[in-house]
Protein backbone atom coordinates (compact mmCIF):
# COMPACT_ATOMS: atom_id res chain seq x y z
CA UNK A 1 0.00 0.00 0.00
CA UNK A 2 1.69 3.48 -1.01
CA UNK A 3 2.44 6.24 1.38
CA UNK A 4 -1.10 8.18 1.62
CA UNK A 5 -4.67 6.37 0.33
CA UNK A 6 -5.63 6.67 -3.28
CA UNK A 7 -8.71 8.19 -4.49
CA UNK A 8 -9.79 5.12 -6.17
CA UNK A 9 -9.20 3.36 -2.89
CA UNK A 10 -10.94 5.19 -0.78
CA UNK A 11 -14.31 5.30 -3.52
CA UNK A 12 -14.06 1.11 -2.69
CA UNK A 13 -14.02 1.45 0.64
CA UNK A 14 -17.10 3.74 0.32
CA UNK A 15 -18.77 1.76 -2.00
CA UNK A 16 -17.82 -1.55 0.59
CA UNK A 17 -16.17 -3.37 -1.55
CA UNK A 18 -12.89 -3.89 -0.18
CA UNK A 19 -11.85 -7.18 1.19
CA UNK A 20 -11.06 -8.27 5.01
CA UNK A 21 -7.35 -8.38 4.20
CA UNK A 22 -7.43 -5.31 2.43
CA UNK A 23 -9.67 -3.73 5.40
CA UNK A 24 -7.16 -4.61 7.85
CA UNK A 25 -4.21 -2.95 6.17
CA UNK A 26 -6.58 0.00 5.59
CA UNK A 27 -6.92 0.28 9.31
CA UNK A 28 -3.68 0.22 10.13
CA UNK A 29 -2.35 2.45 7.66
CA UNK A 30 -5.19 5.31 8.75
CA UNK A 31 -3.38 4.36 12.72
CA UNK A 32 -0.48 5.49 12.15
CA UNK A 33 -1.26 8.54 8.85
CA UNK A 34 -2.62 11.68 10.57
CA UNK A 35 -3.24 12.48 6.83
CA UNK A 36 -5.17 10.13 5.35
CA UNK A 37 -7.26 10.09 8.95
CA UNK A 38 -8.53 13.73 7.60
CA UNK A 39 -8.93 13.36 4.53
CA UNK A 40 -10.92 10.60 5.15
CA UNK A 41 -12.87 12.53 7.65
CA UNK A 42 -13.71 14.83 5.01
CA UNK A 43 -14.72 12.58 2.16
CA UNK A 44 -17.49 11.26 4.88
CA UNK A 45 -18.80 13.96 6.51
CA UNK A 46 -21.58 14.74 3.69
CA UNK A 47 -22.64 11.29 4.16
CA UNK A 48 -22.61 11.42 8.13
CA UNK A 49 -24.34 14.65 8.57
CA UNK A 50 -27.01 12.66 5.81
CA UNK A 51 -27.60 10.11 7.87
CA UNK A 52 -28.04 11.78 11.05
CA UNK A 53 -30.76 13.94 9.22
CA UNK A 54 -32.85 10.77 7.59
CA UNK A 55 -32.29 9.92 11.32
CA UNK A 56 -34.03 12.95 12.73
CA UNK A 57 -36.78 13.03 10.15
CA UNK A 58 -37.37 9.93 11.14
CA UNK A 59 -37.70 10.52 15.08
CA UNK A 60 -39.85 13.20 14.73
CA UNK A 61 -42.38 11.15 11.62
CA UNK A 62 -42.61 8.98 14.96
CA UNK A 63 -42.80 11.59 17.68
CA UNK A 64 -45.38 14.19 16.57
CA UNK A 65 -49.02 13.16 16.14
CA UNK A 66 -51.70 13.80 13.35
CA UNK A 67 -54.23 17.32 13.80
CA UNK A 68 -57.55 15.79 14.79
CA UNK A 69 -59.02 17.37 11.66
CA UNK A 70 -56.38 15.55 9.51
CA UNK A 71 -57.58 12.21 10.89
CA UNK A 72 -61.18 13.11 11.27
CA UNK A 73 -60.78 13.86 7.08
CA UNK A 74 -59.40 10.62 6.60
CA UNK A 75 -61.57 8.43 8.26
CA UNK A 76 -64.28 10.26 6.26
CA UNK A 77 -62.33 9.53 3.36
CA UNK A 78 -62.76 13.62 2.83
CA UNK A 79 -58.69 13.95 2.64
CA UNK A 80 -56.40 14.55 -0.06
CA UNK A 81 -54.09 11.35 -2.26
CA UNK A 82 -51.39 13.23 -0.95
CA UNK A 83 -52.72 13.88 2.63
CA UNK A 84 -53.66 9.65 2.66
CA UNK A 85 -50.16 8.43 2.13
CA UNK A 86 -48.69 11.01 4.78
CA UNK A 87 -50.73 9.97 7.13
CA UNK A 88 -50.74 5.88 6.36
CA UNK A 89 -46.53 6.82 6.76
CA UNK A 90 -47.26 8.33 10.00
CA UNK A 91 -49.82 5.83 11.41
CA UNK A 92 -47.26 3.02 10.49
CA UNK A 93 -44.78 4.69 13.24
CA UNK A 94 -47.12 6.40 15.70
CA UNK A 95 -49.26 3.44 17.89
CA UNK A 96 -51.09 6.70 19.37
CA UNK A 97 -52.36 8.25 16.18
CA UNK A 98 -53.35 4.69 14.97
CA UNK A 99 -55.29 3.88 18.40
CA UNK A 100 -57.29 7.21 17.83
CA UNK A 101 -57.89 6.42 14.10
CA UNK A 102 -59.57 3.12 15.08
CA UNK A 103 -61.55 4.89 17.91
CA UNK A 104 -63.00 7.57 15.10
CA UNK A 105 -63.56 4.50 12.73
CA UNK A 106 -65.83 2.74 15.31
CA UNK A 107 -66.98 5.96 16.37
CA UNK A 108 -68.46 6.46 12.37
CA UNK A 109 -69.73 2.96 11.83
CA UNK A 110 -71.78 2.94 15.22
CA UNK A 111 -73.53 6.45 14.29
CA UNK A 112 -74.02 4.74 10.47
CA UNK A 113 -75.88 1.75 12.48
CA UNK A 114 -78.79 4.47 14.21
CA UNK A 115 -81.81 5.19 12.12
CA UNK A 116 -82.04 8.50 10.42
CA UNK A 117 -83.75 11.41 12.50
CA UNK A 118 -87.08 12.70 11.57
CA UNK A 119 -87.58 16.35 12.17
CA UNK A 120 -90.81 18.32 12.12
CA UNK A 121 -90.90 21.85 10.57
CA UNK A 122 -90.39 23.99 13.39
CA UNK A 123 -93.89 26.22 14.95
CA UNK A 124 -93.16 30.05 15.03
CA UNK A 125 -95.03 31.52 17.79
CA UNK A 126 -97.00 35.10 17.65
CA UNK A 127 -95.84 38.00 19.76
CA UNK A 128 -99.39 37.28 22.23
CA UNK A 129 -98.32 33.65 22.36
CA UNK A 130 -94.43 35.30 23.59
CA UNK A 131 -95.55 37.42 25.63
CA UNK A 132 -98.38 34.85 27.27
CA UNK A 133 -95.85 32.08 27.96
CA UNK A 134 -93.49 35.38 29.49
CA UNK A 135 -95.94 36.50 31.75
CA UNK A 136 -96.94 33.37 33.06
CA UNK A 137 -92.94 32.94 34.89
CA UNK A 138 -93.41 33.41 38.36
CA UNK A 139 -89.76 35.47 38.22
CA UNK A 140 -91.14 37.77 35.73
CA UNK A 141 -95.01 38.38 36.84
CA UNK A 142 -95.24 38.81 40.89
CA UNK A 143 -92.34 41.20 40.93
CA UNK A 144 -94.17 43.59 38.37
CA UNK A 145 -97.62 42.67 40.66
CA UNK A 146 -95.90 43.60 43.53
CA UNK A 147 -94.06 46.91 42.58
CA UNK A 148 -97.25 48.09 40.55
CA UNK A 149 -99.29 47.96 43.70
CA UNK A 150 -96.40 49.39 45.80
CA UNK A 151 -96.96 52.55 43.28
CA UNK A 152 -100.94 52.71 43.34
CA UNK A 153 -100.61 52.71 46.93
CA UNK A 154 -98.16 55.56 47.32
CA UNK A 155 -99.97 57.65 44.92
CA UNK A 156 -103.43 56.97 46.52
CA UNK A 157 -101.60 58.11 50.11
CA UNK A 158 -100.42 61.14 47.82
CA UNK A 159 -103.70 61.90 46.70
CA UNK A 160 -105.19 62.01 50.05
CA UNK A 161 -102.43 63.97 51.68
CA UNK A 162 -102.74 66.54 49.15
CA UNK A 163 -106.32 67.51 49.60
CA UNK A 164 -106.37 67.01 52.85
CA UNK A 165 -103.13 69.65 53.22
CA UNK A 166 -105.33 72.00 50.76
CA UNK A 167 -107.72 73.99 52.99
CA UNK A 168 -105.29 74.40 55.49
CA UNK A 169 -102.59 75.82 52.83
CA UNK A 170 -105.11 78.24 51.53
CA UNK A 171 -106.57 79.61 54.96
CA UNK A 172 -102.75 80.39 55.61
CA UNK A 173 -102.14 82.41 52.21
CA UNK A 174 -105.08 84.04 52.59
CA UNK A 175 -106.47 84.04 55.82
CA UNK A 176 -109.79 85.80 55.38
CA UNK A 177 -110.23 84.56 52.32
CA UNK A 178 -112.56 81.90 53.94
CA UNK A 179 -114.77 84.22 56.03
CA UNK A 180 -114.98 86.06 52.87
CA UNK A 181 -116.09 83.48 50.62
CA UNK A 182 -118.91 82.01 53.02
CA UNK A 183 -119.89 85.44 53.26
CA UNK A 184 -120.70 85.62 49.47
CA UNK A 185 -123.47 85.12 47.51
CA UNK A 186 -123.36 81.29 46.32
CA UNK A 187 -120.39 80.64 48.29
CA UNK A 188 -118.56 81.78 44.98
CA UNK A 189 -114.61 82.96 45.71
CA UNK A 190 -113.77 86.50 46.09
CA UNK A 191 -110.51 87.74 44.78
CA UNK A 192 -108.27 90.48 45.46
CA UNK A 193 -109.02 93.78 43.65
CA UNK A 194 -106.43 94.97 41.30
CA UNK A 195 -105.54 98.20 44.09
CA UNK A 196 -104.94 95.53 46.50
CA UNK A 197 -102.36 93.14 44.08
CA UNK A 198 -100.92 96.90 43.04
CA UNK A 199 -100.02 97.14 46.83
CA UNK A 200 -98.27 93.98 47.49
CA UNK A 201 -94.71 93.75 47.75
CA UNK A 202 -91.88 91.43 48.12
CA UNK A 203 -90.48 91.89 52.04
CA UNK A 204 -88.05 88.28 51.78
CA UNK A 205 -87.24 86.45 49.57
CA UNK A 206 -84.03 83.97 51.03
CA UNK A 207 -82.17 81.03 49.48
CA UNK A 208 -82.35 78.46 52.56
CA UNK A 209 -80.33 75.16 51.82
CA UNK A 210 -83.46 73.43 49.34
CA UNK A 211 -86.25 76.09 50.27
CA UNK A 212 -86.52 79.51 48.12
CA UNK A 213 -88.90 81.25 51.03
CA UNK A 214 -90.54 84.71 49.92
CA UNK A 215 -92.44 86.95 52.27
CA UNK A 216 -94.84 89.36 51.11
CA UNK A 217 -96.36 92.48 52.62
CA UNK A 218 -99.72 90.65 52.90
CA UNK A 219 -97.75 88.26 55.03
CA UNK A 220 -97.85 85.45 52.84
CA UNK A 221 -95.29 82.72 53.18
CA UNK A 222 -94.18 80.99 50.80
CA UNK A 223 -91.43 77.53 50.68
CA UNK A 224 -92.17 76.85 54.03
CA UNK A 225 -95.64 74.62 53.37
CA UNK A 226 -94.53 71.52 54.64
CA UNK A 227 -93.20 73.08 58.32
CA UNK A 228 -95.62 73.21 60.67
CA UNK A 229 -98.84 76.36 61.13
CA UNK A 230 -96.43 77.57 64.58
CA UNK A 231 -92.90 77.22 62.66
CA UNK A 232 -94.36 79.44 59.39
CA UNK A 233 -95.90 81.88 61.72
CA UNK A 234 -92.57 82.12 63.43
CA UNK A 235 -90.60 82.19 60.35
CA UNK A 236 -93.11 85.26 58.87
CA UNK A 237 -92.52 87.01 62.26
CA UNK A 238 -88.70 86.97 62.17
CA UNK A 239 -88.61 87.77 58.38
CA UNK A 240 -91.32 90.61 58.62
CA UNK A 241 -89.84 92.54 61.92
CA UNK A 242 -85.94 91.81 60.61
CA UNK A 243 -84.82 90.75 64.21
CA UNK A 244 -84.59 87.48 66.37
CA UNK A 245 -87.02 87.24 69.46
CA UNK A 246 -85.10 87.21 72.52
CA UNK A 247 -85.43 83.91 74.39
CA UNK A 248 -87.37 84.14 77.65
CA UNK A 249 -84.68 82.09 79.78
CA UNK A 250 -82.04 84.57 78.69
CA UNK A 251 -83.10 87.37 81.26
CA UNK A 252 -83.18 85.17 83.81
CA UNK A 253 -79.18 84.21 83.22
CA UNK A 254 -78.04 87.96 83.05
CA UNK A 255 -76.50 89.94 85.57
CA UNK A 256 -77.62 92.93 87.25
CA UNK A 257 -76.95 96.15 85.33
CA UNK A 258 -73.92 97.83 86.03
CA UNK A 259 -71.97 95.12 86.32
CA UNK A 260 -69.22 93.31 84.44
CA UNK A 261 -70.95 90.02 82.15
CA UNK A 262 -68.50 87.84 80.16
CA UNK A 263 -68.81 89.52 76.52
CA UNK A 264 -64.77 89.10 76.17
CA UNK A 265 -63.75 91.18 78.95
CA UNK A 266 -60.54 90.59 80.08
CA UNK A 267 -61.60 91.39 83.69
CA UNK A 268 -64.24 89.02 83.83
CA UNK A 269 -61.97 85.94 82.41
CA UNK A 270 -64.89 83.56 82.02
CA UNK A 271 -65.62 82.94 78.08
CA UNK A 272 -68.37 80.16 78.18
CA UNK A 273 -71.16 78.88 78.94
CA UNK A 274 -72.18 82.36 79.86
CA UNK A 275 -75.49 83.76 80.22
CA UNK A 276 -77.02 81.13 77.80
CA UNK A 277 -78.76 77.82 77.42
CA UNK A 278 -76.81 74.42 76.40
CA UNK A 279 -77.68 71.27 75.64
CA UNK A 280 -75.12 68.80 76.92
CA UNK A 281 -75.15 67.71 80.25
CA UNK A 282 -71.59 67.76 80.32
CA UNK A 283 -70.49 70.97 79.22
CA UNK A 284 -67.00 72.21 78.32
CA UNK A 285 -65.60 75.10 80.02
CA UNK A 286 -63.42 77.72 78.72
CA UNK A 287 -61.67 80.85 80.29
CA UNK A 288 -59.17 83.49 79.73
CA UNK A 289 -55.33 82.71 80.16
CA UNK A 290 -54.09 84.27 83.05
CA UNK A 291 -50.30 85.40 83.35
CA UNK A 292 -48.47 83.76 85.78
CA UNK A 293 -50.92 81.51 86.53
CA UNK A 294 -50.01 77.83 88.24
CA UNK A 295 -53.17 75.92 88.10
CA UNK A 296 -56.65 76.37 87.40
CA UNK A 297 -60.02 74.86 89.26
CA UNK A 298 -63.08 74.79 88.40
CA UNK A 299 -66.08 74.47 90.32
CA UNK A 300 -69.72 74.24 89.59
CA UNK A 301 -72.64 74.85 91.58
CA UNK A 302 -76.65 75.32 91.66
CA UNK A 303 -78.53 77.88 92.58
CA UNK A 304 -78.45 77.00 96.20
CA UNK A 305 -74.79 77.93 96.31
CA UNK A 306 -73.94 73.59 96.51
CA UNK A 307 -71.07 72.33 95.05
CA UNK A 308 -72.09 70.21 92.39
CA UNK A 309 -68.60 69.40 90.34
CA UNK A 310 -64.79 70.67 90.98
CA UNK A 311 -61.91 69.84 88.46
CA UNK A 312 -58.52 68.88 89.69
CA UNK A 313 -56.07 71.82 89.67
CA UNK A 314 -55.74 72.41 85.57
CA UNK A 315 -52.81 74.08 83.43
CA UNK A 316 -54.82 74.15 80.38
CA UNK A 317 -57.52 76.41 80.13
CA UNK A 318 -60.33 74.49 79.33
CA UNK A 319 -62.00 71.13 81.11
CA UNK A 320 -65.10 69.61 80.34
CA UNK A 321 -67.63 68.18 83.27
CA UNK A 322 -67.42 64.64 84.42
CA UNK A 323 -70.57 64.00 86.30
CA UNK A 324 -73.91 64.90 83.93
CA UNK A 325 -75.82 67.78 85.23
CA UNK A 326 -79.75 68.01 85.24
CA UNK A 327 -81.63 69.37 82.36
CA UNK A 328 -83.97 72.45 83.20
CA UNK A 329 -81.65 73.53 86.06
CA UNK A 330 -79.24 76.53 86.37
CA UNK A 331 -75.85 76.33 87.46
CA UNK A 332 -73.08 78.84 88.39
CA UNK A 333 -69.17 78.55 87.74
CA UNK A 334 -66.51 79.94 88.79
CA UNK A 335 -62.49 79.52 87.98
CA UNK A 336 -60.24 79.85 90.81
CA UNK A 337 -56.72 81.45 90.25
CA UNK A 338 -53.62 80.16 92.06
CA UNK A 339 -50.00 81.78 91.20
CA UNK A 340 -47.62 83.18 93.30
CA UNK A 341 -48.43 85.89 95.67
CA UNK A 342 -52.23 84.66 96.07
CA UNK A 343 -55.52 83.43 94.21
CA UNK A 344 -57.53 85.17 91.73
CA UNK A 345 -61.37 84.60 91.84
CA UNK A 346 -63.25 84.39 87.83
CA UNK A 347 -65.34 85.95 87.66
CA UNK A 348 -64.32 88.66 90.26
CA UNK A 349 -66.23 89.33 92.90
CA UNK A 350 -67.64 92.68 91.98
CA UNK A 351 -69.06 90.96 88.66
CA UNK A 352 -72.35 89.23 88.17
CA UNK A 353 -72.41 85.50 88.50
CA UNK A 354 -71.33 83.26 85.37
CA UNK A 355 -75.20 81.67 85.05
CA UNK A 356 -76.10 78.49 82.25
CA UNK A 357 -79.12 76.57 81.97
CA UNK A 358 -79.05 73.12 81.06
CA UNK A 359 -82.28 72.50 78.34
CA UNK A 360 -84.88 70.98 79.54
CA UNK A 361 -86.42 67.68 78.29
CA UNK A 362 -89.47 69.39 76.33
CA UNK A 363 -87.38 71.55 74.26
CA UNK A 364 -84.69 68.68 73.55
CA UNK A 365 -87.70 66.82 71.98
CA UNK A 366 -88.59 69.67 70.14
CA UNK A 367 -85.02 70.29 68.43
CA UNK A 368 -85.09 67.03 67.86
CA UNK A 369 -88.15 67.17 66.02
CA UNK A 370 -86.88 70.43 63.96
CA UNK A 371 -84.11 68.88 63.02
CA UNK A 372 -84.93 65.91 61.70
CA UNK A 373 -87.94 68.14 59.67
CA UNK A 374 -85.69 70.83 58.68
CA UNK A 375 -82.14 69.53 59.07
CA UNK A 376 -81.02 71.79 56.16
CA UNK A 377 -82.75 74.85 56.92
CA UNK A 378 -80.54 77.45 58.48
CA UNK A 379 -83.25 79.94 58.88
CA UNK A 380 -85.42 77.54 60.99
CA UNK A 381 -82.69 76.33 62.94
CA UNK A 382 -81.79 79.75 63.77
CA UNK A 383 -84.78 80.70 64.85
CA UNK A 384 -85.77 77.61 66.95
CA UNK A 385 -82.29 77.36 68.86
CA UNK A 386 -82.29 81.60 69.61
CA UNK A 387 -86.31 80.24 71.30
CA UNK A 388 -84.23 78.02 73.30
CA UNK A 389 -81.34 80.27 74.35
CA UNK A 390 -78.84 78.77 72.68
CA UNK A 391 -77.45 81.75 71.06
CA UNK A 392 -74.29 79.75 69.86
CA UNK A 393 -76.12 77.35 67.99
CA UNK A 394 -78.16 80.38 66.54
CA UNK A 395 -75.22 82.64 65.81
CA UNK A 396 -73.54 79.75 63.66
CA UNK A 397 -77.39 79.04 62.11
CA UNK A 398 -77.85 82.67 60.57
CA UNK A 399 -73.74 83.40 59.14
CA UNK A 400 -74.25 80.16 57.11
CA UNK A 401 -77.92 82.16 55.78
CA UNK A 402 -76.17 85.08 55.11
CA UNK A 403 -73.46 83.60 53.46
CA UNK A 404 -75.78 82.09 51.29
CA UNK A 405 -77.66 85.20 50.46
CA UNK A 406 -75.06 87.90 51.02
CA UNK A 407 -76.87 90.41 49.37
CA UNK A 408 -80.11 90.06 51.74
CA UNK A 409 -80.46 93.05 54.38
CA UNK A 410 -83.05 90.26 56.19
CA UNK A 411 -80.31 87.95 56.68
CA UNK A 412 -77.97 90.82 57.46
CA UNK A 413 -80.13 92.27 60.35
CA UNK A 414 -81.15 88.64 61.70
CA UNK A 415 -77.60 87.81 62.16
CA UNK A 416 -76.79 91.24 64.10
CA UNK A 417 -80.21 91.05 66.20
CA UNK A 418 -78.47 87.48 67.37
CA UNK A 419 -75.19 89.45 68.22
CA UNK A 420 -76.84 91.71 69.82
CA UNK A 421 -78.31 89.20 72.36
CA UNK A 422 -74.83 87.96 72.82
CA UNK A 423 -73.04 90.99 73.49
CA UNK A 424 -75.47 92.32 76.27
CA UNK A 425 -75.00 89.40 77.87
Amino acid sequence: MSPHLSEKLIEVYRAGELSPAELLALDDHLAQCDSCQAEMRKKFAAAYAQAISALRVESTLADSHLPYQQMADYVDGAASDVDRELVDTHLEFCRSCSAEVRDLEAIKASIAEQPAAVYSPRRTFSLRETLAAWWQLPAIRIPIQVAAAIVLVVFAVWLVKLYSRRPEQQAQQHPGALERNQAAPNNSAITPSRDEQKNVRLVADLIDADNHITLTSDDQLAGLESASVQIQNEVALALKNGRVKASPFIADLKGPAGKLMGSGSSDYGLVSPVAVVIESRTPVFRWQTVAGAENYVVTIYDLDAKKIEESVPLTETNWKANAPLERGQVYTWQVRVRKQGGEVLMPPPAAAEAKFRIIDAGKEEELAQVRRGHARSHLVLGLTYANAGMLDESEREFRKLLAANPESAVARSLLRSVEAQKSSR
